[in-house]
C-alpha cells in the first residue's frame, strides 16, 4: 500500500472510529440527561459523522502543537465551534430542520452553538488528542491492512447506503411538510372566508334583531297604552252598569248589558 493509500486508509479508519465513539458519547449523555436510550445520530446507524470530521480536523490541525495544552485547548474550542456552527447552519438550510438547538443555553448564537458546549468540546478534544488518539493510531496500525480494508469497505458501504436512505427520507418528509403547509393554508383561507360570511350573516341578524327589538318595544309601549285605556274604560263601564242598575232596578242585568253594548255600537 503506497503512502497516499495508507493515509486514506488511516483517515477513513479514524473517521469511522470517532464517528462511532461520538455516537456512544451522545447516547450516554442522553441516558444521563433523560434516563432512556435516544439515538441522537443524524443517520440511522450507530455513528455521528460530525464527530469523525471534527476529530480528524482537530488532530490534523493541532497535533503538531499538542504539547502546549493552552494553545491546544483554545484551538480545539475554536475549530469545533466553527465546525458545529457551519454544520448546524448547513443542515437547517438544506433540510429546513434544526438538528440541535442551544437556544435554552446562555451565550448561544441562534441555537447553533453556545459557550457551555464549546468549552466542553475543547476539553473532549484535549483528552482525545493527548490520550485517545495515540491509542487509536496504535490499534489501527496493529490491525492487518487486508482485514482493515475489508471492514472499511463493508462499513463505508453501509454508511453510504444509510446516508442515501436518510437524506431521501428527510427530503420526502420536507416535501410532505410543504404539501401539508399548502393544505393547511388552503383550509385556513376557507375557514377565514366561512368565518367572514358567518360574521356578515350574524351581523345582519343582529341588526335585524335590534330592529325587531325596537319594534317590539314600540308595540309593547302601544299595548301598554291600550291596556291602560282598556282598564279605564272597563272601570267606566262598571261604574255605568252600577249606575244603570240603580237607575233602572226593574231591568235585568243582561238587559243592562245589552243596552250598554247597543250604545257602544251606536257610538
Amino acid at each position: 500500500m503506497n503512502e497516499i493509500a495508507l493515509t486514506l486508509y488511516q483517515t477513513a479508519s479514524y473517521f469511522i472510529i470517532y464517528a462511532f465513539l461520538g455516537w456512544c458519547l451522545e447516547v450516554v449523555y442522553q441516558a444521563v440527561e433523560h434516563g432512556k436510550f435516544i439515538n441522537r445520530g443524524f443517520l440511522n446507524g450507530p455513528y455521528c459523522p460530525i464527530y469523525g470530521f471534527g476529530v480528524i480536523l482537530v488532530c490534523a490541525s493541532l497535533e503538531p502543537i499538542k504539547e502546549n495544552i493552552v494553545v491546544l485547548y483554545v484551538g480545539s474550542v475554536l475549530l469545533t465551534t466553527f465546525l458545529e456552527l457551519i454544520t448546524g447552519f448547513f443542515l437547517e438550510k438544506v433540510f429546513a430542520q434544526k438538528w440541535w438547538d442551544y437556544s435554552h443555553e446562555r451565550f448561544n448564537l441562534k441555537g447553533y452553538i453556545c459557550l457551555k458546549f464549546s468549552l466542553l468540546w475543547g476539553v473532549a478534544c484535549l483528552v482525545t488528542v493527548r490520550l485517545i488518539h495515540p491509542l487509536t493510531v496504535r490499534y489501527v496500525d496493529m490491525l492487518p491492512q487486508t482485514l482493515g480494508v475489508i471492514l472499511l469497505i463493508v462499513i463505508l458501504t453501509g454508511f453510504l447506503g444509510d446516508t442515501i436512505i436518510t437524506v431521501c427520507g428527510i427530503i420526502h418528509i420536507k416535501h410532505r411538510l410543504v404539501v401539508l403547509e399548502g393544505i393547511s393554508a388552503e383550509m385556513r383561507k376557507i375557514s377565514d372566508k366561512t368565518g367572514e360570511k358567518l360574521f356578515e350573516h350574524v351581523e345582519h341578524v343582529m341588526d335585524r334583531k335590534n330592529e325587531l327589538d325596537e319594534r317590539t318595544a314600540e308595540y309593547r309601549q302601544k299595548a301598554g297604552e291600550l291596556r291602560e285605556k282598556y282598564y279605564k274604560l272597563l272601570e267606566k263601564r262598571n261604574f255605568t252598569l252600577k249606575r244603570l242598575s240603580k237607575a233602572f232596578p226593574q231591568l235585568e242585568l243582561h238587559d243592562i248589558k245589552k243596552l250598554f253594548n247597543s250604545k257602544s255600537k251606536d257610538k
